[in-house]
């Protein structure tokens, strides 16, 4: 069996001692696990961030420039065939829907009553 005591000088001990009860509170304080908790999700975050860099240098993103742009969309969107009708002519559009409407749900109602 072998001897595994270790002499230390009183005063070395007693900063051992010291240090000891100090990480014992930081251990016990919610201040450091909320601390220590942020740093684990910066962390995580920090090396999520890294393998998706790593994982976007991998792929070839020429086969994206075919791939319209938002900016190309949106012009795209902005752009018409015709030109923007008049409120008349919506208001027109609106009427002459609703009385095709209308006119369905009569011939419904006719039907049924037959």
């Amino acid at each position: 069996m072998s001897d595994d005591t270790v002499t230390i000088p009183r005063a070395e001990y007693q900063l051992l001692v010291l240090d000891a009860e100090a990480w014992r509170l930081l251990n016990e304080s919610p201040h450091v696990a909320e601390i220590l908790a942020e740093w684990v999700e910066w962390s995580y975050l920090r090396d999520l961030s890294e393998s998706t860099a790593a994982m976007s240098a991998m792929y070839d993103w020429r086969h994206e420039a075919s791939v319209p742009s938002y900016a190309e969309l949106a012009r795209r969107r902005s752009s018409y065939d015709t030109p923007a009708r008049t409120p008349e002519q919506i208001k027109a559009g609106a009427d002459y829907s609703w009385r095709r409407v209308e006119r369905e749900i009569a011939e419904q109602h006719r039907g049924a009553a037959a």
